[in-house]
């Protein structure tokens, strides 16, 4: 009786597991085929440049500029989008990482060639951005060494109520200035996006866990305060000092922050705004007589989802589609057929 049942539990295990593999196997295949079409059209559609850029969906090359920047999280260098995640080990499984924070903020850009200069709306917008950052530290780095914890590595994590219980992963991807870009995209008329430096309306904020940014969510950013806003440069000072000393030390519980008479966290948050200050306004410094509110603009299109913006040539981003889209279609259907056959082999016993 009992080898009856361990011989039932087996097959129904196998069997869930056949379908699960068939059923993501038809998902990979047929993503992999969505993959190929995308290729084809972005190698159908001609590069432009930009003030030869007609209305519908176009692809552009140039540097990314702008006047105003915000200051990357964990890197702190200026930039006009970052996204910055972590990942903590799964307990038990060491080649196993679960996200744990992901954030993305950005400002409307400028991409400019030899021609001219073309807005950019991000949201929305499959990112291949290069990776500024990477770092991995061991949870007894936490609790052993916390005054060589860096503190931005701190904010960030406190930022996101992540408690390093185990070995972390930390990632930035950025847009700076003069960073080379691809982006294929609509060129439309603009409906209103304007150029404008950090501010809480003023940037496009994105915790979502995916590869873009997604069009329809309410602008936020996230920013961390309590307690009154100090009113002199003095008092701010030392606040500042004693949030310095309290990241280093390694407190993050609001109520200690509170007793030591410091808003929680936002003075950490707002000094890696400031110790950027000077060389963001360096940066800054753009075309001063640009339209900050253009009558084009390129950004995801009502009707055409391709928007794209890359790091690599369109040279490179195509070959690299490619690649991925041959993976996902020849290994979608070696995994739905693996699926069937085990499932038939299944039926067999029984």
């Amino acid at each position: 009786m009992k080898v009856c049942l361990s011989v039932i539990i087996s097959i129904n295990f196998l069997t869930i597991l056949s379908l699960l593999a068939i059923a993501g196997g038809i998902y990979f295949f047929f993503h992999g085929f969505y993959l190929l079409a995308r290729k084809r059209l972005l190698l159908a559609t001609p590069t432009s440049k930009i003030r030869s850029a007609a209305f519908g969906l176009v692809e552009v090359n140039g540097l990314a500029t702008g006047p105003h920047t915000i200051p990357a999280p964990i890197s702190g260098k200026p930039c006009f989008l970052y996204r910055t995640t972590a990942w903590q080990q799964s307990k038990g499984k060491k080649d196993d990482w679960e996200k744990v924070a992901d954030e993305t903020l950005h400002l409307p850009f400028f991409v400019k060639d030899t021609t001219g200069e073309l807005l950019i709306e991000p949201l929305g917008a499959d990112l291949d951005l290069h990776r500024d950052f990477r770092e991995e530290y061991d949870a007894s780095f936490f609790s052993s060494t916390l005054n060589d914890v860096p503190p931005r590595v701190s904010v960030f994590l406190s930022r996101h109520g992540v408690i390093p219980a185990r070995k972390l992963r930390i990632e930035e991807h950025s847009i700076k200035p003069d960073d080379p870009l691809f982006i294929a995209g609509t060129l439309t008329e603009n409906p209103g996006v304007e150029v404008r430096p950090f501010s809480h309306g003023g940037a496009a904020h994105d915790s979502e866990y995916g590869s873009g940014l997604e069009r329809g969510a309410t602008p936020e950013v996230i920013r961390l305060e309590s307690g009154a806003t100090p009113s002199t440069s003095l008092e701010m000072n030392q606040q500042s000092k004693i949030a310095a000393a309290l990241t280093r030390a390694g407190i993050t519980k609001p109520e200690a922050w509170s007793a030591a008479g410091v808003p929680y966290q936002s003075l950490a948050v707002e000094q890696n705004a400031e110790e950027e200050n000077g060389e963001t306004e360096k940066l800054d410094a753009g075309p001063q007589d640009s339209n900050l509110t253009p009558p084009v603009v390129l950004m995801k299109g009502e009707n055409d989802s391709t928007f794209v913006i890359s790091f690599r040539s369109q040279k490179e981003f195509v070959a690299a589609l490619g690649w991925k889209a041959a993976a996902m279609v020849w290994g979608g259907a070696a995994i739905t057929l693996l699926g069937v056959y085990v499932l038939l082999a299944q039926m067999a016993v029984v």
